[in-house]
């Protein structure tokens, strides 16, 4: 089971706590709940079991895991929760993330849209949810992709080829702008590449980590074009 994404986001007036686990291969899907104050809001859930049957890794159910996990955030951020919290149908206590059930719980659940099942009332802020998610998948946007393995370690060199793809066509995006940061515990943010794609879509990135002794580290390889920005996140190891 692949560690689970945490985030607090504020929002008016409200403080959204965004939950996303990964259920593991004998439950193929990824969950994502949001809470306030304790309260589950809504919930999310994402199959995976067709893919698994042609083969996906860690890294796959991670990317998964945070598209989704990015996707409520911006749900939360454009409003889409803005409606008062006695509006739903049961308040439960928050879990904590490594203690989360497998029991279903008794809150408005995203279903496929048309399902039929449920009042309007009940399916209010379900929904919403359901629109906001249906135009995010339906639109173009740029997706980032690592084209081989690459351990990033301190101090030492690293060679990558991304490629930056429209999500629905996967046709390539030529002339993406690309920038490898690297942040850290110990030290402001630092530029370590900047590229653009080719026409097919690629880029080379040759660049060396920063040597560190103390604290944590990761690199953001991160894509920018007119039909949006993506990123990829990867921990920093220490030599040893």
């Amino acid at each position: 089971m692949i560690t689970g994404f945490n985030t607090d986001i504020k929002h008016g007036e409200k403080v959204y706590h965004i939950q996303t686990e990964d259920k593991g291969l004998q439950n193929p899907y990824i969950e994502s709940l949001v809470y306030v104050g304790g309260e589950i809001l809504a919930s999310k859930k994402t199959s995976y079991g067709e893919q698994l049957k042609t083969g996906v890794d860690e890294k796959w159910i991670g990317a998964l895991m945070e598209q989704q996990h990015r996707t409520m955030i911006a749900a939360i951020k454009r409003g889409r929760f803005d409606q008062p919290a006695d509006s739903t149908k049961a308040a439960v206590p928050r879990p904590m993330p490594e203690t989360l059930s497998d029991t279903p719980s008794p809150v408005i659940r995203i279903q496929e849209a048309g399902d039929g099942s449920g009042s309007a009332d009940e399916k209010t802020l379900d929904q919403v949810i359901i629109d906001y998610l249906a135009s995010e998948a339906e639109s173009e946007h740029l997706e980032l992709a690592l084209l081989n393995q690459v351990d990033f370690i301190a101090g030492s060199p690293v060679e990558m080829r991304v490629a930056a793809r429209k999500s629905l066509s996967q046709s390539p995006i030529a002339a993406a702008a690309i920038e490898v940061r690297v942040i850290s515990t110990i030290e402001p943010p630092r530029v370590v590449f900047r590229g653009k794609t080719a026409a097919d879509g690629t880029a080379v990135v040759r660049c060396t980590m920063p040597a560190f002794r103390d604290g944590t580290a990761a690199v953001i390889i991160s894509a920018q074009s007119p039909i949006g920005n993506d990123e990829v996140k990867q921990l920093i190891k220490r030599r040893k």
